[in-house]
């Protein structure tokens, strides 16, 4: 049975409160420095890619390496995402990749609307920071205590868009990339529900006073 991709992402941001377990069908690829997260975690890699400018140590011989060159178009998650869609996989979970420099960042979040192109889905988790794609569908989320949700058109208009289970609900409404609308609202309850009859929603959950 076909399970999740997991991706390791390097940056500087805080992961160890993150819950992860590995189970069988999983396949996790370490980006670049995120085997520093496989090390923190105990974890032995399916893969290792990147162009390692930012990490240089040694890296256990039993794990496949595969070093791609400084000057190149992917950044090295999304060439660890790539390696995944080639395996099949189709839910990806992205520990890391927040923090640092903001380019990255958002170079990060590209990377989940990028995943829904292709007919998947991805997710970024760190201590402080959450985050989400969805087009043309919906997702349920559990409560984060302490987080704010808030929900951007991403691309283009979003038409359609419902929330629910959130303070601030709304109803087959049209969200557009140059007015924040959705910022920083909250769960109302246990879960909330966020779906979109078109377009790409990003949806981020942040931690107060991060």
């Amino acid at each position: 049975m076909k399970g999740r991709c997991i991706i390791l992402a390097g940056g500087p941001s805080r992961c160890g409160g993150v819950p992860l377990t590995v189970l069988p069908g999983d396949y996790v690829i370490a980006c670049d420095s995120g085997y520093l997260l496989a090390q923190e975690r105990g974890l032995l890699p399916d893969l290792v890619v990147g162009d390692f400018d930012s990490y240089g140590g040694e890296i256990d011989p039993r794990i496949p390496v595969q070093e791609v060159p400084a000057r190149k178009n992917d950044t090295d998650t999304l060439l660890g995402l790539r390696k995944g869609l080639k395996r099949g996989f189709r839910d990806f979970f992205i520990l890391g990749g927040f923090g640092g420099r903001l380019d990255h960042t958002v170079a990060n979040l590209q990377s989940l609307a990028f995943l829904c192109e292709q007919g998947a889905r991805g997710q970024i988790h760190t201590d402080e920071n959450h985050a989400w794609a969805v087009r043309n569908g919906d997702v349920t989320l559990k409560k984060l205590p302490g987080c704010h949700l808030s929900v951007f058109a991403w691309g283009g208009p979003a038409y359609g868009v419902t929330l629910s289970g959130v303070s601030y609900p709304l109803e087959e409404h049209t969200l557009t990339p140059g007015f924040p609308l959705g910022v920083s609202n909250e769960f109302a309850g246990d879960t909330a529900c966020i779906s979109v009859r078109e377009g790409t929603l990003l949806i981020v959950a942040s931690r107060e006073g991060v």
